[in-house]
């Protein structure tokens, strides 16, 4: 116990840390300090990155709003304002926000790709899919990589949670944030935050206990 309160420290200690260094780089940033937004960048694009890679599942779209989310802090440094929250519950509310925004565009490019498969026969007189196998596949090497390190049948069952559900889990868990944190990045109640989470706990523990997982 001694140990682990121990590592919950020095995590807490980086954290703050790093919320410190942030601050600076946004104030230089709203200068329009490019050397400030590059530091910004490298410094928090990782954990953004991996973050949308839950909610988007394709490298090349995850590039996409990682992009947008820099282009709007670029933008909008001047108007963060710390008294609102930390640095990093605004910049992943951003990259929320990006993500369902790209992921609705996605769902109208692939309702509109199945409309014309419908329509129109392919060559051998069968009609294609429409759908991206690389969407739905559970062996997509970027989504191992970028995945939950904790184990095979928690990927399993994240992975069958909805959109909402996988969301909370992911930021409290990966990002350790609170639930107003969580609700200030989703856009949602305190209280919406609260329900979600338990309804995805319960998930999560149902789908487990189907795979016996200890």
């Amino acid at each position: 116990m001694i140990r682990h309160a121990e590592q919950t420290q020095g995590l807490n200690e980086i954290a703050q840390e790093s919320e410190k260094q942030g601050l600076l780089l946004m104030g230089k940033i709203a200068n329009q300090d490019r050397k400030a937004f590059e530091d910004l960048y490298f410094g928090y694009t990782p954990r953004i990155g991996r973050f949308l890679m839950k909610l988007l599942k394709k490298r090349e779209l995850v590039d996409e709003a990682v992009n947008d989310v820099m282009l709007a802090v670029w933008q909008q440094a001047g108007r963060y304002d710390p008294a609102q929250g930390k640095l990093s519950t605004w910049l992943f509310g951003i990259a929320h926000n990006k993500g369902l925004k790209l992921l609705e565009r996605q769902r109208r490019h692939q309702c509109e790709e199945t409309f014309l498969s419908q329509s129109s026969p392919s060559e051998n007189g069968q009609e294609p899919s429409g759908v991206d196998a690389e969407w739905i596949g559970s062996d997509n090497p970027e989504r191992t990589v970028m995945g939950w390190e904790m184990g095979e049948h928690l990927l399993w069952a994240m992975e069958l949670l909805s959109l909402e559900h996988r969301t909370v889990i992911e930021l409290a868990i990966n990002e350790q944030c609170s639930y107003q944190e969580i609700a200030l990045i989703t856009d949602c109640p305190v209280n919406t935050v609260k329900t979600r989470m338990f309804h995805a706990r319960k998930k999560l523990a149902e789908l487990l206990a189907s795979k016996d997982y200890p």
